[in-house]
């Protein structure tokens, strides 16, 4: 499935959803802290979220993936992030499923800046981290990549290569995440070395 993000059809696309920001009610069910009661959220387009499934990774301590649920080609739309809408005001340090809506975007959203996928994000939220490169190497791990738009939904993922059913989704997030704690933990090395099928005897480095 491909989906035109024309710039025209994104402006009337963001009106309309915009305007449909609707409150959320909590449910009981919470990651790691309780959901939000009521705030501004931006609408998404669910049925990509059909294409996918989240389950445990297949990564030593990632928790859960994302992984696909029917074949992906390359250049599709896997989701759109959506989530919170945020201000600088109330700006989450420390919260790791954040995303920027790009500046070009922000005479349509204002007075929001970001994306917080923590609660209210789609299944792209649950995408994991694979190294672009170990010990210099291309890996060819990463399947999928987030790109920002400057019209609505504004953060999206597509496919980097055709995705087969069952594959999880591996992407980049980005040079300033803090990767050391996780990406140097001995059982997590070995995965992505073992999947690269690069020698990590002697010396180890990765690049996002």
């Amino acid at each position: 499935m491909k989906i035109s993000i024309d710039s025209t059809i994104g402006s009337l696309l963001c009106s309309l959803y915009l305007s449909s920001m609707v409150a959320v009610a909590a449910s009981s069910a919470a990651e790691e802290e309780p959901k939000p009661k009521l705030v501004p959220i931006l609408k998404i387009d669910e049925n990509l979220d059909k294409r996918t499934a989240i389950k445990p990774s297949l990564i030593p301590g990632g928790g859960n993936g994302l992984f696909a649920a029917v074949a992906i080609k390359q250049g599709d739309v896997i989701g759109m992030l959506g989530g919170q809408l945020r201000t600088d005001e109330d700006y989450p340090a420390g919260n790791y499923y954040l995303a920027s809506i790009p500046e070009c975007a922000w005479e349509e959203t204002k007075p929001y800046k970001y994306l917080d996928a923590k609660h209210f994000g789609a299944h792209v939220s649950r995408i994991n981290f694979a190294p672009k490169t170990i010990n210099g190497v291309e890996t060819g791990l990463q399947n999928s990549a987030l790109r920002q738009i400057c019209n609505y939904p504004y953060v999206i993922f597509v496919a980097l290569k055709d995705i087969a059913p069952g594959d999880e989704l591996w992407a980049s997030y980005g040079p300033h995440y803090h990767y050391d704690a996780f990406m140097y933990e001995p059982a997590v090395k070995e995965f992505f070395c073992n999947q690269a099928k690069i020698d990590c005897r002697e010396k180890y480095s990765f690049e996002p």
